[in-house]
C-alpha cells in the first residue's frame, strides 16, 4: 500500500492539471495583491495605526472581487488535478492492473485518500501564498477591535483568537478550509462510481457547492433575513466569516460527506474487482 500511495501521489501532483489549478489560484492571489494590497503600502508609514496584513490578505477582507472569485471557484480547482482519475482507471483498465498487483481494498483506500489530499492542497496553497505575499509589504500587526478595520467583529466565532492570536486564527481557518475542501473533492470520487463522463465527474463538487450557495442566499424569512446562509460553504469557508458560522452546519456537512465516502468505499470493495 505504501508503494501504491507514493505512485498515486505522483500521479496527483505531477500532472499538468495540478499545475494549472495552482497557477489559477496563485494568479487570483497576485491579481488581488497588485490591485488591492500594493497600492496601499504607502500608508503604512504615515504615522497612524499601520494597516495590518491580517485585514488585507485575500482571506481577511470582503471588499475586493478576487476573494469572491477564488472561494467560488475552489471546488472546480480542487477537483481538476485528480478528481476523475478513479473513472479513468475504471475505463482504461489501469485499475484492474493495479488491483492485481496491490489488492482491491488497498487500491480503493489509496484512491480516496489521495483525492482528499490533492483537494486540500489545491485549496490551501494559494491562500498561504497570498498571506505570505501580503506580509511582504504590510506589517503583521495585531488587529484592534475599535478601529473598524477588520471584517471580524467582536461577536463572530473565534473572534477572541483573531484579536489576541491572529496568526493562530489564520492557521485554524486554513486547516478547516483544507479539510472541508478535501472532503468536497472526494464527492468526485463518489460520482465516478455512478457517472461515466469525466467532465461531469469533475464538476459534481462545484454543482453541489453552488446548490448550497443558491439555497443559502435566496431563501428568506418574513423579516427578509436569510434563513440558511450558515449552510453555505462559499460563506463560512472565508476567514472573514462572510456568512455567520454555525458549527452544526459545518460539522454536519463534513460528516455527511465523510459518511457518503465511506459507504461508497465499502460498496466498491464488495463489488467484483470494483471496476467495469
Amino acid at each position: 500500500m505504501k508503494y501504491y500511495f507514493k505512485l498515486e501521489m505522483k500521479r496527483a501532483f505531477c500532472n499538468r492539471y495540478m499545475v494549472i489549478a495552482l497557477l489559477i489560484g496563485c494568479a487570483i492571489s497576485v491579481w488581488h495583491f497588485w490591485e488591492y494590497v500594493w497600492p496601499i503600502r504607502m500608508y503604512v508609514g504615515m504615522g497612524e495605526y499601520p494597516l495590518s496584513s491580517f485585514n488585507k490578505w485575500m482571506g481577511g477582507e470582503n471588499y475586493s472581487l478576487q476573494p469572491n472569485i477564488y472561494f467560488m471557484l475552489l471546488p472546480l480547482l480542487t477537483a481538476l488535478p485528480y478528481g476523475s482519475t478513479w473513472l479513468f482507471d475504471q475505463t482504461t483498465g489501469y485499475g484492474n492492473q493495479a488491483i492485481v498487483r496491490h489488492g482491491q481494498k488497498a487500491y480503493i483506500r489509496v484512491k480516496y485518500l489521495v483525492t482528499f489530499i490533492s483537494g486540500a492542497v489545491v485549496a490551501i496553497l494559494p491562500l498561504l501564498f497570498d498571506f505570505i505575499l501580503t506580509n511582504l509589504v504590510l506589517p503583521a500587526t495585531c488587529p484592534q477591535r475599535g478601529l473598524s478595520l477588520s471584517a471580524i467583529g467582536g461577536t463572530e466565532c473565534m473572534a477572541e483568537y483573531f484579536y489576541m492570536h491572529p496568526l493562530l486564527y489564520v492557521i485554524i481557518y486554513i486547516v478547516i478550509d483544507g479539510i472541508f475542501l478535501g472532503l468536497f473533492t472526494t464527492l468526485s470520487f463518489v460520482a465516478a462510481n455512478y457517472l461515466r463522463n469525466h467532465f461531469i465527474v469533475k464538476i459534481v463538487p462545484f454543482l453541489i457547492y453552488f446548490f448550497l450557495y443558491c439555497i443559502g442566499t435566496t431563501i428568506k424569512g418574513e423579516d427578509g433575513a436569510l434563513l440558511f446562509s450558515s449552510m453555505c460553504p462559499a460563506g463560512f469557508l472565508r476567514p472573514t466569516q462572510y456568512f455567520p458560522i454555525e458549527w452544526s452546519w459545518i460539522i454536519g456537512e463534513a460528516a455527511f460527506m465523510l459518511v457518503v465516502g465511506i459507504m461508497v468505499l465499502h460498496r466498491s470493495k464488495k463489488q467484483e474487482m470494483g471496476l467495469i
